[in-house]
């Protein structure tokens, strides 16, 4: 998970200030009623005058609750006044009756981020050496792309809580993005010991060992993953590959397929189930897998985020 960190209030409230000011709702075919207090509010809110805006939302959705314009504007006011706890609980209404409104869903992003950096301020006050302080430390030098301080702060985090298997799993992945394949392995195996075994570790293993050319061993801890997560097309892939890379290509197209399934843009998993049929002498089915390769891709829908049972978020591994 990787955070905005902005440390000082000065800096944090006039960017939020800005983003407030500088963006406005329209909602085309708004009833003239709801246009007219929509006006209103807007007009008290960009004169500063928050107390009577608030009137006229707070009156206003009395008779009309499923009103979001007025609704998010009134959350925008209590985000200027710095009250997050209340904006997220508009925005919240918000999305409930419109999922997919943009500026309800945009201003509720801000807000969560908002209250997150003030329990990070507050985790920092309250236990500054703990191992989550380090932590979150390692996971913005990582969003920083500096490997050397997140590598620091999470050895300082173990060093806290020896027994963490985010950490471990998080130390194992910066060194397997580092091609430091052996190191990566013992991280991952010292995670896996403390336990309960989870896809990224599991998938990890299996990587570091794809790198090392050890398909048995690769075999082995990808089979796992695709058991703990059937619906990860990096773990689909990662096994067809290693299933064809030793020599099991009927064994391979099921789980490239697979793959392919969940994620049909996958360009390197049409090359190489065209290759596994060629090795199979189904030409004609090689040949309709290589003509994929030259169409556009499908739109791509994003999946939600999936926790891992260490709890750490995980997605598509660019790094197989």
């Amino acid at each position: 998970m990787f955070f905005l960190f902005i440390r000082h209030p000065i800096q944090r409230s006039t960017w939020l200030l800005a983003l407030l000011v500088f963006t406005t709702s329209v909602v085309p075919g708004q009833s003239s009623q709801a246009n007219s207090e929509l006006t209103q509010c807007s007009r008290a809110f960009y004169r500063g005058d928050y107390a009577q805006a608030t009137r006229i939302a707070e009156t206003h959705l009395r008779g009309y609750p499923n009103d979001v314009p007025v609704r998010v504007l009134l959350a925008r006011v209590h985000l200027a006044q710095g009250q997050y706890p209340q904006a997220f609980e508009q925005l919240r209404r918000a999305v409930i009756s419109e999922p997919h409104n943009i500026d309800a869903l945009y201003y509720l992003s801000l807000t969560a981020r908002q209250l997150s950096q003030e329990e990070y301020q507050r985790l920092f006050a309250l236990a500054p050496d703990s191992d989550r302080s380090h932590q979150l430390l390692a996971e913005a030098a990582l969003a920083a792309e500096n490997r050397s301080e997140a590598e620091t702060e999470f050895q300082k985090a173990l060093k806290a809580n020896p027994r963490s298997v985010e950490v471990l799993t998080e130390l194992a992945e910066l060194k397997r993005s580092q091609s430091k394949f052996d190191e990566a392995i013992a991280y991952y195996a010292e995670a896996e010991q403390i336990g309960p075994l989870n896809y990224d570790i599991a998938y990890g293993l299996g990587a570091c060992y794809t790198y090392k050319q050890d398909y048995p061993q690769a075999s082995e801890w990808l089979h796992k993953a695709v058991i703990l997560a059937p619906d990860s097309a990096a773990g689909r892939f990662a096994l067809g590959n290693v299933l064809f890379q030793s020599g099991q290509f009927e064994s391979a197209i099921p789980e490239l397929k697979t793959s392919l399934k969940i994620e049909p843009g996958m360009k390197q998993a049409y090359f190489l189930l065209g290759r596994a049929y060629s090795k199979l002498g189904r030409q004609a089915e090689a040949q309709a897998a290589f003509k994929k390769l030259n169409e556009p891709a499908p739109p791509k829908t994003p999946a939600p985020a999936r926790k891992s049972s260490a709890g750490v978020a995980t997605k598509s591994d660019s790094h197989q």
